[in-house]
């Protein structure tokens, strides 16, 4: 397919039109410098193509980043690619904006504390490895030293774009919920966390697929019931502990959850409080 210049937005990112007189954003290494309207852009140069529908405030947006950043950003989609090839084309436009604004922070003195960069590390290890490679990519070619959290926060933008049939997937809504509920856990329980033990790893894996069930409709919804009610009669430490859980993710996020589901939350949360 060739593409026509329609205007130059920066020297990695153009406005073209097809034969058929459509618009796309193009972006690409160089793509734009030295470049006028009318010129054809030749496709191997072309790194990712943004449809009509994608445009919306796109083309504001890579407009006013530099051609450093989307370059970075291309380099790291790229490394992405030969480990998920099917990851989402939006994630370089996350990745340019989430690079651009992290570069401001650093230059204005505003260190980012993440929360919840062990729990990532932990449930999004592949992820998390690329986000690795991705801060260490973005620190050598600006020389620059991001602080650490940043890896947690490349990784969720990498676990986002690998989502591609669920709509209503969103990692850091999951993150959240799933150190809340720990929390509330650690709370009630009175058990200090031990973040290394076997028993922790287990619970926090088992939260946060709950927690992705939970906000994607698709819990577990079995019929059975005598299990059901020798789990909560065995356990009934463990069943006041995850009662009082449902009812702050009812009260806080009006989430009704099925008794198959609190069986299973019920049983983690035992195997976290006995000894391993």
């Amino acid at each position: 397919m060739a593409y026509v210049i329609k205007k130059v937005l920066n020297s990695s990112v153009v406005l073209a039109t097809d034969e058929t007189n459509q618009e796309f954003i193009l972006l690409g290494k160089g793509i734009g410098y030295g470049k006028k309207r009318g010129q054809e852009v030749m496709t191997e140069h072309i790194t990712q193509v943004f449809t009509q529908q994608d445009k919306g405030q796109l083309e504001e947006l890579l407009a006013g980043i530099s051609p450093q950043v989307i370059y970075v950003a291309t380099s790291i989609v790229e490394l992405v690619k030969k480990q998920f090839p099917d990851i989402q084309s939006n994630l370089l436009v996350s990745l340019i904006d989430h690079i651009d604004f992290a570069l401001k922070r650093l230059e204005n003195g505003l260190i980012f504390e993440n929360k919840l960069y062990y729990d990532v590390q932990v449930y999004y290890p592949e992820e998390f490895n690329l986000g690795v490679k991705a801060r260490k990519l973005i620190n050598e070619y600006f020389n620059i030293n991001l602080p650490p959290a940043e890896t947690a926060s490349l990784a969720f933008h990498i676990a986002d774009a690998r989502n591609r049939s669920e709509t209503s997937y969103d990692s850091m809504k999951i993150s959240k919920i799933t150190d809340e509920i720990l929390h509330l856990f650690a709370i009630i329980s009175g058990n200090k966390i031990n973040r290394e033990s076997l028993s922790y790893r287990r619970l926090l894996t088992h939260t946060k697929f709950f927690v992705e069930r939970l906000i994607t409709n698709a819990q577990l919804d079995g019929t059975d019931r005598i299990m059901y009610d020798h789990v909560l009669e065995s356990y009934p430490k463990s069943t006041k502990i995850a009662i009082k859980i449902l009812e702050y993710l009812d009260k806080q996020y009006h989430y009704k959850v099925t008794s198959e589901e609190l069986m299973y939350l019920i049983i983690h949360i035992q195997r976290n409080t006995s000894k391993e």
